[in-house]
């Protein structure tokens, strides 16, 4: 079976071997001619040894020299680097909202005058320094804070708060201004003054020893001029000692007895304003209305309100301004042209002491029987 396969393929190719004797020796003799080739053999050899080499030094340059591809610095660069880098010193300066929240837990746990001046000082204030007249018992005392620790606060000689521009400018953050009696040794009064939180106008915050609730009064908008009708802003100008035109809402804080008669004008004056400057009266315990009557609406801004008074014919009952008197411990009816009853008196819930004509309130009785001093 072999033989005939090999048959076959012999007749496809030839039965002559394809590589004779005489190719053999002609291929021995030509390599023996061709000898050795530098070229052929010794050249990839080297190729392959340079590249070795040049691996290794790479991989020692890239793993010593740090950051390969960044460009060298220049000499005044590298003696730049050398040297330490200062670190900037911290402010210890506490937070503005901080120092606020100390000085009113300080003020409300009645402080002693030198208990007052080392928070101050441990809060980094100084106290402002000038010659004042000291009027009576009182002393006020007066104490500015700056945004730095580090800026000086010499350049402060008023006990007046400074303007708007001055906290704006950052000249301070903060001012302190204290009442002191000194017959009581006690604190009347402090004041806090900063920039309001859009920084277009001041704020303004204060405590009384005689408010009704121990808590400080807050304004927003302190340097803000004052803007009612005329007899009402004489009125206000007349009981805080000064000027109507120089009234702000920061003066309106300080109001703690108005009167205000009309008696000279005819007919009742009807007191009208914008109700935030009620609301900035929150020291206002005392009130006078003489031929005026203030609408309950606007009295119930008033949160301290204690005594209230009408004169001449102003209010037939008190439908009108109960609302606003809630607060109200004594009421004088006395002079004016009440007719109401009993009842109507009762509901005023904070009343302890009434002065009307019992002619007029007949049932008076029952106002005593609810444990309310009637007097006329």
């Amino acid at each position: 079976m072999n033989n005939k396969i090999k048959k076959a393929i012999d007749r496809q190719i030839s039965e002559k071997p394809l590589f004779t004797n005489e190719d053999r020796r002609r291929f021995y003799a030509n390599k023996q001619n061709k000898g050795f080739s530098w070229w052929n053999q010794g050249f990839p050899k080297l190729l392959t040894a340079m590249t070795t080499l040049l691996l290794l030094a790479g991989s020692f340059y890239f793993f010593t020299s740090g950051n390969p591809f960044q460009s060298p610095a220049s000499p005044e660069e590298e003696q730049v680097k050398e040297g330490p880098v200062p670190e900037k010193e911290q402010d210890n300066q506490p937070p503005l909202d901080t120092r606020i929240k100390e000085i009113k837990n300080l003020v409300l746990n009645g402080p002693g005058k030198n208990q007052i001046r080392d928070t101050v000082e441990s809060l980094n204030g100084a106290e402002i320094e000038s010659a004042q007249e000291k009027e009576e018992a009182e002393e006020l005392m007066s104490f500015v804070f700056t945004p730095d620790s580090e800026m000086q606060n010499t350049s402060f000689t008023s006990h007046e708060p400074p303007s708007l521009e001055a906290f704006q400018h950052g000249e301070l953050d903060l001012f302190l201004a204290v009442q002191w009696n000194d017959e009581s040794n006690g604190l009347s009064s402090a004041t806090l003054t900063y920039l309001s939180d859009d920084g277009e106008s001041l704020t303004e915050e204060r405590f009384t020893g005689n408010a009704l609730k121990r808590e400080f009064a807050k304004v927003v908008g302190a340097e803000e001029p004052v803007s009612m009708k005329d007899l009402t802003l004489r009125s206000i100008a007349r009981s805080l000692d000064k000027e109507p035109d120089s009234l702000t809402k920061s003066d309106l804080l300080e109001l703690e007895e108005l009167t205000i008669n009309a008696s000279h004008l005819n007919g009742i004056f009807d007191v009208e304003a914008d109700p935030s400057y009620f609301e900035a009266m929150k020291s206002l315990r005392v009130l006078k209305l003489n031929q005026a009557i203030i609408p309950g609406e606007l009295l119930k801004e008033v949160p301290s309100l204690e005594q209230v008074t009408f004169i001449g014919p102003t209010i037939k009952d008190l439908s009108r301004v109960a609302e606003g008197m809630q607060n109200v411990q004594y009421l004088n009816l006395i002079n004016s042209s009440f007719q109401g009853n009993a009842e109507d008196i009762l509901k005023l819930e904070s009343l302890t002491i009434v002065r009307v004509d019992p002619s007029v309130v007949p049932d008076y009785e029952k106002l005593q029987f609810e444990g309310i001093d009637v007097r006329w």
